[in-house]
């Protein structure tokens, strides 16, 4: 998807700055390709909008805000934490078009049956709490138009990455031998559940059946990036190239770290 560059406005505080903002879409070569790209492939599946309204869960800083407004809908966002809300609404200011952002748990959207043309959720849904997880689904099918679409991203449960997560995970020895990330969590009390440290990401099968389950019908899944958020710009236009080609081979692609399901209500 090719659009307006998005402008970043200068007079957004540092300590208003998000994190995944600052280090990710502005980071590294690596950091940002990994960013942008899984942002553009959810939203180019969701058609263009028309005027009609979108709805971004976990929306945080509003990059696919921007992209749903370039796709012709009227961007909505939804987060359970608020800490990014200042930048979003800036950036749409400074972009030229409005955004509503609410504070809202995806499991209780605060809207009507049948509001949105158009659901993403990138990067999402392995942090919801996972006893949540079918009455987020049940949610998200309830304020989906009859024809709408919903897509989301999620780390892929049988990539290289999230395999060697769980190996790291039973052999906690190897954890000081790998950057920093996001380890699948276990059991987790209520109480001590927070998104940011939640990881939990489903396998397709169960990622499917909790989707049909919830009314919806399973279009596509497909799986992207190899490129890791630790390559160096240096390093990083010949790692892309690697990628385009074990992406281009069917049961290589499989293994690849980020997982993308499109799914829509029927009429």
């Amino acid at each position: 998807m090719k659009g307006k560059a998005l402008v970043i406005p200068e007079d957004i505080p540092s300590e208003q700055t998000p994190d995944l903002l600052r280090h990710w879409y502005l980071g590294s070569l690596a950091r940002r390709y990994l960013s942008v790209r899984r942002f553009e492939t959810v939203t180019s599946l969701v058609g263009t909008g028309d005027g009609k309204r979108a709805l971004d869960v976990g929306c945080g800083w509003g990059y696919n805000l921007h992209l749903l407004h370039e796709a012709g809908f009227d961007p909505y966002g939804i987060d359970i934490v608020q800490n990014d809300f200042f930048a979003a609404r800036r950036i749409g200011e400074a972009n030229g078009y409005p955004v509503t952002l609410v504070g809202a748990d995806i499991s209780r959207l605060p809207f009507a049956d049948g509001t949105f043309a158009a659901v993403t959720a990138v990067e999402t849904f392995e942090h919801i709490f996972e006893p949540d997880r079918p009455r987020a689904a049940r949610e998200i099918a309830r304020v989906l138009a009859p024809g709408g679409t919903f897509v989301l991203s999620t780390p892929n449960y049988g990539s290289l990455v999230e395999r060697g997560k769980r190996m790291i995970v039973r052999l906690p020895v190897l954890k000081s031998l790998f950057p920093t990330m996001c380890y699948p969590v276990g059991d987790v009390l209520r109480n001590d559940y927070h998104p940011y440290s939640y990881h939990k990401p489903l396998h397709p099968q169960e990622l499917t059946a909790l989707l049909t389950a919830a009314g919806l019908r399973v279009f596509s899944m497909d799986a992207i990036l190899f490129i890791t958020k630790n390559v160096s710009d240096r390093f990083f236009q010949v790692t892309r190239a690697l990628e385009s080609v074990m992406e281009s081979l069917p049961p290589i692609r499989a293994l690849a770290s980020t997982l993308i399901v499109s799914a829509g209500k029927d009429r």
